[in-house]
């Protein structure tokens, strides 16, 4: 085996090693787009259907299903069901012509090595725009 074999064989399974981590997270990302997505659909105009905290409610209940993340508990660190995010973190923001709206989450995943015992945390920026319904 030369150092061109080795090198090419270290790079694909540290490629695999690395899509192996992220692609269930990007998958998850999916369904975080897909929440914002409805929760664009729910806002309507301001004199009617749902306002921008029951919107932020929704988008917070449905993005609590989705993956899963680390948090600490009794000094050890321990994998618990939904993303973890707040209605607080859903950020609703109404176009200046009142037409138009953006949802935004802004999260952190914190994943675990599977070998070794540390974690990475990978940083999402999802948005979400469209016309508000009449």
């Amino acid at each position: 085996m030369n150092l061109v074999n080795l090198t090419l064989f270290l790079a694909v399974v540290s490629s695999a090693y690395l899509a192996w981590i992220y692609v269930p997270l990007w998958l998850d990302d999916l369904d975080v787009r897909e929440a914002l997505a409805a929760g664009v659909g729910q806002l309507t105009s301001e004199n009617s259907g749902m306002d921008a905290p029951a919107v932020q409610r929704m988008v917070a209940a449905r993005l609590g299903k989705v993956g899963s993340h680390w948090e600490e508990q009794d000094g050890q660190q321990v994998e618990v069901p939904g993303l973890g995010l707040d209605p607080d973190d859903v950020q609703v923001e109404r176009g200046a012509d009142g037409r138009s709206a953006r949802l935004t989450v802004d999260y952190g995943r914190r994943v675990k090595l599977k070998p070794l015992a540390r974690y990475w945390t990978i940083r999402f920026h999802t948005t979400r725009e469209g016309v508000l319904k009449p």
